[in-house]
């Protein structure tokens, strides 16, 4: 009889229920244990870096990092763990959406983005003085994203403004050239 009672408990535990039920408990445990890291090992490692960086005035030696024990930790994770020291009062909202502290940071730098300005001005402000010529260079720039009719028309705009140039300018300007355009257009048809 003990048999058969041994044989129901089996059956009972090689469910799919029981075996997801068991899963998530395992998963529940893994969850807290990776957010308890980056209060208990991040948070008091980047308090440690803090210290070291404020006691060398930035630049931490890597005899300090030895001295301390810390220097078999990655680097990216101690310099992510400072970032965490640093930020944390801001941080307090993100905590529980959160198991890794370099996501984490990463989120919060995204949400945080200062807005960039319309390309157009970006242009008009910088100035080649004093930088290197990329001309001859092997890289390979990235492909421009195809721009829809109303983002030249935007883009345009913004050029104008940005050069004070009037819109009745720029028609004329604009008149002339296609009429320059038609011609060449003409004389090819005509040639072909």
């Amino acid at each position: 009889m003990s048999k058969k009672i041994a044989n129901v408990v089996t059956a009972e535990n090689n469910t799919l229920e029981s075996q997801g039920k068991a899963l998530h408990a395992k998963w529940k445990r893994i969850v807290k244990a990776e957010q308890k890291q980056i209060t208990e090992f991040d948070l008091p490692l980047g308090k440690v870096m803090v210290a070291l960086a404020a006691e060398s005035g930035g630049n931490i030696k890597k005899s300090r990092l030895q001295d301390c024990n810390i220097h078999n930790i990655p680097k990216q994770r101690r310099s992510d763990a400072k970032q965490l020291a640093e930020l944390w009062d801001n941080l307090q909202d993100y905590l529980p959406r959160f198991t890794s502290t370099s996501a984490m940071l990463k989120a919060y730098k995204a949400d945080n983005k200062p807005a960039e300005e319309p390309k157009a001005e970006q242009v008009a402000d910088e100035t080649t003085e004093g930088k290197t010529s990329d001309v001859g260079q092997t890289e390979t720039q990235p492909k421009a994203k195809r721009m829809s009719p109303d983002d030249v028309a935007e883009s345009v705009l913004d050029m104008l403004d940005a050069n004070g140039i009037t819109l009745a300018q720029f028609e004329a300007s604009f008149d002339s050239l296609k009429a320059i355009l038609k011609d060449e257009d003409t004389i090819k048809k005509a040639v072909a």
